[in-house]
């Protein structure tokens, strides 16, 4: 299985923010992105959050997000989507899949003698969901430990984890989840987690934490589209 990947296109109508990011040219990086998809002959695609930021109305973010929603929907190859922090804070979980043509947050994929899951790290550290108006980004968790240990145990192939923040213990720490350590050992007692990728750490970021890949992707805002954007073979 072939696997394109983005993540923090950050799109508005903004020219730049926070000094580096770009984001009303995201759109177009994003199409530069599914050409070069379908030139390498990616089978998925999957964008790992921060799809799109703040607006002045929530009648352009809607707008904005449908504009993604285009780009993807012009592409042959089917693309998943993960909420970000960005996106938890403009919309709800329902709008914000509605608008995608998703419905719901991803659900496992097996194929080709792997098993990718998705992880929705959008949560408090007390365990509450983000909502418009109210995220932070410095505060994030993932916390349905015990599912997650019972999903893995059934698991009978690799698994690829993707999921919007960090659990790479070589990224600060205000980027990672809050029961990170208590991820990550979870994932190694499994023994069937192989990689995970994740977005949020602009900067971008590959390391291997025993025996587990944790990649991070460069965000699409910032830079070259070349430069943030992955094509990674699975199986």
């Amino acid at each position: 299985m072939k696997l394109g990947l983005f993540s923090d296109s950050h799109y508005s109508s903004a020219h730049l923010t926070c000094g580096c990011r770009y984001n009303s040219k995201s759109l177009e990086k994003m199409m530069e992105a599914y050409r070069m998809f379908g030139d390498t002959g990616c089978d998925l695609v999957l964008c790992l959050g921060d799809l799109t930021d703040t607006e002045a109305s929530y009648a352009q973010e809607c707008d904005n997000l449908r504009a993604c929603a285009a780009v993807m929907d012009d592409s042959p190859i089917p693309t998943l989507c993960l909420m970000g922090n960005h996106d938890a804070f403009v919309f709800t979980e329902d709008a914000f899949y509605k608008m995608l043509g998703q419905k719901h947050r991803p659900h496992p994929v097996s194929a080709d003698g792997v098993t990718l899951l998705f992880l929705d790290a959008c949560h408090f550290s007390d365990g509450t969901h983000y909502g418009p108006g109210h995220s932070d980004w410095t505060n994030t968790c993932y916390p349905h430990t015990d599912a997650l240990r019972t999903q893995l145990s059934a698991a009978d192939t690799p698994v690829y984890v993707f999921m919007h923040q960090n659990l790479d213990p070589a990224i600060p720490e205000n980027h990672r989840l809050s029961n990170d350590a208590l991820i990550r050992r979870i994932f190694e007692e499994s023994g069937v987690v192989h990689g995970v990728i994740s977005g949020h750490y602009h900067p971008g970021k590959d390391s291997v934490v025993n025996g587990i890949r944790y990649l991070t992707l460069p965000a699409l805002c910032e830079g070259e589209t070349a430069d943030a954007v992955r094509i990674v073979e699975l199986g």
